[in-house]
């Protein structure tokens, strides 16, 4: 573990009785995970991409904060991604982890962290952990290997985008806007496809072997995007 060091968890979160009626379920899951796994001092930007109805918590904790998006179609999980990115940045956090609800973390997320604050291209990288079902080769796996490696971060050589981390100095050398918007805000990027423009501008995608990351895959987002299209 890295003295003095926090990271900022962005996760985009979603429940519809239509495409995903354990949204919610989801998202507690997720909170779990990270409130039990997470070494390092951390804070939660959550935003709620146009539920149904509104996540509620009793007692929510300091280092939570939920952002309500009433209009998830104007941006997708791109907005949300971006929105989460200037406030972590705006607050001093180290690192960044994009992710969504969908995920299970355990210990060997410190072991993640401590390789995208430590890697000798953690100035200028992507990192991403192995999971279950990354739709690559690359990350796929069912724990850790202990290995970490670089690839290409070009078409069909990147790391998936359900879980990609930046130390603060990664993510201002390669802002796409003046804005201070990370991902390409473009409408073709807002509900995919993102991950891979972002990976060509950044110098390097590194698969973080040490951590492994459970991804249910919930297939939702998928519906959502494709009433977008339509």
């Amino acid at each position: 573990m890295i003295k003095n060091k926090k990271v900022a968890f962005v996760c985009a979160l979603h429940q519809s009785k239509v495409h995903r009626p354990n949204g919610f379920e989801l998202f507690n899951d997720y909170l779990a995970s990270i409130y039990t796994s997470c070494k390092y001092p951390f804070k939660i930007f959550a935003f709620d991409n146009q539920s149904d109805v509104k996540f509620e918590i009793e007692n929510k904790p300091d280092n939570l904060s939920i952002t309500r998006v009433d209009n998830q179609y104007k941006g997708g999980c791109t907005y949300a991604w971006n929105e989460g990115i200037k406030m972590a940045i705006k607050e001093g956090y180290d690192a960044v982890i994009i992710t969504s609800d969908d995920q299970i973390y355990d210990e060997t997320v410190n072991d993640f962290i401590d390789t995208i604050l430590t890697h000798k291209h953690k100035n200028d990288a992507i990192f991403g952990p192995l999971t279950n079902n990354p739709n690559n080769d690359y990350q796929r796996a069912f724990q850790p290997n202990g290995k970490i490696w670089e690839i290409s971060g070009k078409p069909t050589d990147e790391l998936n985008g359900f879980c990609m981390a930046m130390t603060k100095e990664s993510i201002e050398k390669n802002y796409f806007d003046l804005e201070g918007n990370f991902f390409n805000t473009g409408k073709e990027y807002i509900w995919g496809k993102q991950d891979v423009e972002v990976q060509q501008r950044v110098g390097h995608s590194i698969v973080v072997g040490t951590c492994y990351v459970y991804h249910i895959k919930q297939g939702g987002w998928r519906q959502i995007r494709e009433g977008f299209r339509g």
